[in-house]
């Protein structure tokens, strides 16, 4: 019980206190300010999905070929890729569909044949490599080559960095404005940090081009660079 009401004194001699801050606050000016850091990354990763279809009337010689096919791209390009130890090939879907035609003596829909369809999916950070494994693939038969994805690893430490950079600028904004009023920032309202890439879901596709003929010329892809931004919205005590 002697607990209880110690704890409850001490609770009525921190209200003058807290009352006191609070009508402080209340009635201190602030100033709002905003203020925007951008910076140009050059991508570290590249995604690339190689799809591989074979048909035939049989749907196990179809399945057979395709899995055939599938590991000898594989097969290429992990050899091209050994050293890359971050690398990370995989398949993304295997699919066996049946496609159908119409009996002109009956109306009858029936199978005329299966195509298997195989993704396989490419992770790696050697960009400089996308345009021989593109080559790579074509060259063991793979059918279709989907777009590059290009994408930043490890975009939090970047992130960080822009977004600390974005808050001090805008302290400095807010502490040239408030000097201007022969004003001082002393403390922060409310704060809220906004980091985002530029472009649709901070992605950037690449179609690649047909393989040439002269394997000393390989597919054409530019990599170009991604934009990361960081908006910050704050609101600045000062007296």
């Amino acid at each position: 019980m002697k607990k209880l009401l110690m704890i409850m004194a001490l609770a009525m001699l921190a209200m003058p206190c807290i009352q006191t801050n609070a009508t402080t606050v209340k009635n201190m000016g602030y100033i709002s300010v905003n203020a925007t850091q951008t910076k140009e990354i050059t991508p570290n990763t590249a995604n690339v999905t190689f799809t591989v279809e074979t048909t035939d009337v049989d749907s196990k010689r179809a399945s057979e070929r395709n899995n055939q096919i599938s590991a000898k791209v594989i097969s290429a390009l992990k050899q091209e890729l050994a050293s890359d130890k971050n690398a990370n090939i995989q398949t993304k879907n295997f699919n066996l569909i049946p496609n159908y035609k119409v009996n002109k003596n009956t109306d009858e829909t029936v199978i005329k044949n299966y195509t298997a369809v195989n993704s396989v999916q490419v992770k790696t950070n050697e960009i400089d490599k996308v345009s021989k494994l593109i080559d790579i693939a074509i060259k063991n038969n793979v059918s279709k080559v989907g777009g590059v994805s290009l994408s930043i690893e490890n975009q939090d430490q970047f992130a960080q960095e822009l977004s600390s950079e974005a808050v001090k600028k805008a302290k400095e904004l807010a502490t040239s404005t408030a000097a201007s009023l022969n004003q001082k920032v002393v403390g922060i309202k409310s704060l809220r940090v906004n980091v985002y890439q530029q472009g649709a879901n901070g992605v950037r596709l690449y179609k690649a081009a047909a393989a040439s003929a002269d394997a000393s010329t390989p597919t054409p892809i530019e990599a170009g660079k991604i934009q990361l931004n960081a908006s910050v919205d704050a609101e600045f005590y000062v007296k």
